[in-house]
């Protein structure tokens, strides 16, 4: 996929301490007229979004989000897919390059919770200005990284190329690195407003109960203990994996790659913490981790800082 330098309508100014004319965005060429509209949505009062980097444990999050919002039904999130209960903003015109119907959020009766891995500065104006609810979910960018190359083989963007090609095309330049802490020191730096809940996979691996008990609090949707456990069971990575409407099997559908689902590897594929580590070799990992604690050192934060690896 092609990409260009793109510009806002406008800036979050007034949010965090940031030059913003020094902030460098690309996205798919042709984009403009798709990223202007996105930048004018009408953002309901009740909407949630949640905002990620991809493979950082969206489908995860958007689960959990909307089965609290939905009273835990979980007899509807089991009954139709999470792509049709939860939309991706980019969706459309990722998959198709179209822009004439830019949002099928906008078919989604309320309360939406909708899907989004566009930065600050591209996500509706809307959602700075009148602070609506954001949920933001980081993860290290190494995983991360390892997982998009899996989920691009199913895709057919991937297909063909080996996980050690893919990787070192991505160590051409720091870009992919770079992009990643951007995107998440921004929203990190908002940690502490009440309209922002961020929160790291690494946080929820290690203690999902907690992460439900905060964003019930968040989205003022208390639920008792039986429903927690059911949930939590719900989102377990076993129940996660084998359940077709979080392994985006309509979205894949709709890929029309001419090599898409040559090659198949399960969306929810291996959940696993530093997994990158037995899976890329020890001088890709060296290069990555120097690009990476650079771009980390421009920013004056830690790893651990972002993932939140340090709050207790």
């Amino acid at each position: 996929m092609e990409r260009e330098r793109v510009t806002p309508k406008s800036y979050p100014t007034g949010l965090i301490d940031k030059d913003w004319s020094k902030r460098e965005l690309f996205f798919k060429s042709n984009s403009q007229r798709f990223l202007d509209a996105v930048h004018d949505l009408e953002v309901r009062d009740d909407d949630v979004w949640v905002v990620t980097l991809p493979k950082c444990g969206t489908t995860w999050m958007q689960e959990l989000v909307w089965l609290l919002i939905n009273d835990c039904n979980f007899e509807a999130a089991l009954a139709k897919d999470l792509e049709l209960r939860s939309p991706f903003v980019e969706f459309n015109f990722n998959a198709h390059g179209d822009d004439s119907k830019v949002f099928a959020v906008q078919d989604v009766d309320s309360p939406r919770v909708i899907k989004s891995h566009l930065p600050l500065p591209l996500l509706p104006a809307q959602l700075w200005q009148k602070r609506h609810k954001v949920v933001y979910v980081f993860r290290n960018p190494l995983d991360a990284l390892v997982s998009r190359y899996y989920h691009g083989v199913t895709y057919g963007h991937n297909y063909g190329k080996t996980l050690a090609q893919f990787i070192e095309e991505n160590l051409d330049t720091d870009a992919t690195f770079r992009n990643a802490i951007e995107h998440a020191h921004e929203f990190y730096q908002l940690r502490h407003e009440p309209w922002l809940y961020y929160t790291s996979f690494e946080r929820m691996k290690k203690d999902l109960r907690a992460v439900v008990e905060d964003l019930c609090r968040f989205l003022n949707k208390p639920i008792v203990d039986q429903p927690m456990d059911q949930l939590l069971k719900h989102l377990s990575f076993e129940e996660m994996k084998k359940n077709p409407t979080t392994n985006h099997l309509w979205e894949i559908s709709q890929v029309n790659h001419k090599d898409a689902g040559k090659e198949k590897h399960n969306f929810v594929r291996r959940g696993k913490v530093n997994g990158y580590k037995d899976e890329l070799s020890g001088e890709q990992i060296e290069k990555a981790n120097h690009y990476i604690q650079r771009c980390l050192e421009e920013k004056a934060v830690t790893l651990d800082e972002l993932l939140l690896l340090n709050d207790p």
